[in-house]
């Protein structure tokens, strides 16, 4: 591609030049009156039509160079004019039809282009079809109009070059569709959003999946010309998105997570494709936890209070995940310790503020508890951490174990804000709470009971006998003060059930530990009888 750019770039900027003021011509022309508008139509396709025949002379005497360049001039004043009857309002044409006319044109032009190699004649004619807005200028109404024929010459143009491997066609469309979105959005000056969005959405996903798709074709290993142009695409509708919204003070976290996450949808593609090459998907990838990161610092307020405390941690959870299991797919160690730093700052941050979350009433229940916002975060983060910690089991016990005791920690803080929250929605006087706030921590206990038998890890046992000790002292000095009552002595019976199942759990497991230690007679009586 340097090489043809480097043979044909003084021409292509010499036609550009003359094609520019020959419609320029035509729009003065056409504002001052000079003719009618039937006139200027019929000129129009009369010039369009004469350098397209003419290059036909061209060709048949092998004359291709001159060729494309007369009849790809020839397609663009079509194409100048069809934008003319689009953007008047002189003439009365329904838009389907002069929409139909520019797809059949750009069929036409993508089959001969593809058929006969002439690379230059569509080069010309998307150029100058893509240009042919810019000069002709549109008004705010003619917006959907605008936009379905950049994306007919678009669609059309990416076909061709993925289907030819013509990587400057795909250039040269990307930059100046996006000079005509650029000058436009600054003409119309919208009052709303919603449009200027969705086109720049439509732009990115159409160029996202046309270079994956370009790339698989051309066999690059998604590298060169496709990633930089795939960046570039991702990087200016990132800008637009911010610019956009920006501009009607609406926060911009939604469009950097579509992009995130159709960067990590497009980092598989790539993967696949790219015979499981590492490096491109890698950077679709860390391109995605960087927006997501972004995303988690710009969360405005939202009109539930606390929520976005738990979209924020959800995001961060999103890049903690995401840098873990690049660094368990890649096998670096360096990326797997950073996402168990950022994991341990992501608890920190939310036991900060997780108690502030103001629940959501959910089928007209005022509240549920485990089935909400902030037990869901709750529940992922220490989730994560016991996967962690038994993934490094074997290779770092003493780290496994952290994030065991880390995690179960987030469990207590779990059940006390839910005990918390229940007897906080529905006014409940004549339970104690703080015995229910016990229960669930003798329950916690179980759970750190269940997980050492599991694991074999005696600090646990440690761990929950402390939970156990601790959660017996508030019960007898602080939860039995006061009047008795018969809701004390259920929830003292609760606890003493639950405390004889632990004391059920750690008998079995010191049964296990002991069945499982050397017995010292019987390797002795072996070691006699091989002597």
């Amino acid at each position: 591609m340097i090489d043809l750019i480097k043979k044909h770039w003084i021409t292509s900027l010499g036609i550009l030049f003359l094609f520019s003021a020959f419609t320029y011509f035509l729009k003065i022309a056409f504002e001052s009156g000079w003719f009618p508008p039937e006139i200027r139509v019929l000129s129009g396709f009369t010039i369009g039509v004469t350098l397209l025949f003419s290059g036909f002379t061209y060709y048949r005497k092998s004359a291709l160079y001159t060729y494309q360049i007369l009849s790809g001039s020839g397609i663009s004043i079509i194409y100048a004019t069809f934008t003319y009857i689009a953007f008047t309002d002189n003439l009365n044409w329904p838009y389907n039809v002069m929409l139909i006319s520019v797809l059949a044109l750009s069929a036409l032009t993508t089959l001969i282009s593809y058929k006969y190699e002439l690379r230059g004649l569509i080069f010309i004619s998307v150029l100058g079809g893509l240009l042919s807005p810019i000069l002709m200028k549109a008004k705010p109404e003619h917006d959907m109009v605008l936009f379905a024929y950049v994306l007919i010459l678009n669609l059309g143009s990416l076909y061709v070059s993925i289907a030819k491997k013509w990587q400057e066609l795909r250039v040269m469309t990307f930059i100046a569709t996006v000079l005509v979105y650029a000058t436009y959005y600054i003409y119309f000056d919208p009052t709303s959003w919603g449009r200027p969005f969705f086109y720049a959405a439509s732009l990115f996903m159409v160029y996202m999946a046309g270079i994956i798709f370009a790339s698989h074709k051309e066999k690059d290993q998604f590298t060169g010309w496709n990633l930089y142009l795939s960046l570039l695409n991702a990087m200016l509708f990132i800008f637009w998105s911010i610019f956009i919204l920006g501009s009607f003070d609406i926060s911009f976290t939604v469009p950097l997570l579509v992009v995130g996450f159709t960067f990590m949808i497009a980092s598989v593609f790539v993967y696949l494709l790219s015979g499981k090459n590492i490096f491109p998907g890698l950077i679709y990838v860390c391109l995605g936890l960087v927006l997501f990161a972004i995303s988690a610092a710009n969360i405005k307020p939202m009109s539930i209070y606390g929520m976005e405390y738990v979209v924020t941690t959800l995001l961060w959870f999103m890049v903690v995940t995401g840098a873990y299991t690049i660094g368990q797919f890649v096998k670096s160690y360096e990326l797997r310790y950073v996402s168990y730093a950022a994991w341990m700052l992501l608890i920190i941050y939310w036991f900060t503020v997780a108690w502030d979350v103001q629940w959501i009433t959910i089928w007209g229940i005022k509240y549920i508890p485990f089935i909400n916002a902030g037990a869901f975060t709750w529940m992922l983060l220490a989730s994560f951490g016991f996967y962690m910690g038994k993934k490094e089991q074997k290779e770092n016990p003493v780290l496994s174990n952290l994030f065991a005791i880390v995690s179960n920690i987030i469990l207590a803080g779990l059940f006390t804000i839910q005990i918390r929250n229940i007897w906080t929605a529905y006014d409940i006087d004549h339970f104690s709470r703080p015995l229910a706030i016990s229960i669930s921590y003798i329950v916690y206990a179980l759970l750190i009971f269940l997980w050492g038998a599991h694991t074999k890890a005696k600090s646990f046992r440690i761990m929950g006998t402390i939970v156990i000790l601790f959660t017996s002292a508030k019960v007898f000095f602080w939860d039995l003060s006061g009047a008795a009552n018969i809701s004390k002595m259920i929830f003292l019976m609760i606890i003493g059930v639950l405390t004889l199942g632990i004391a059920y759990i750690n008998k079995r497991w010191i049964d296990k530990e002991e069945t499982e230690l050397p017995n010292p007679i019987k390797e002795t009586e072996d070691n006699t009888e091989n002597a």
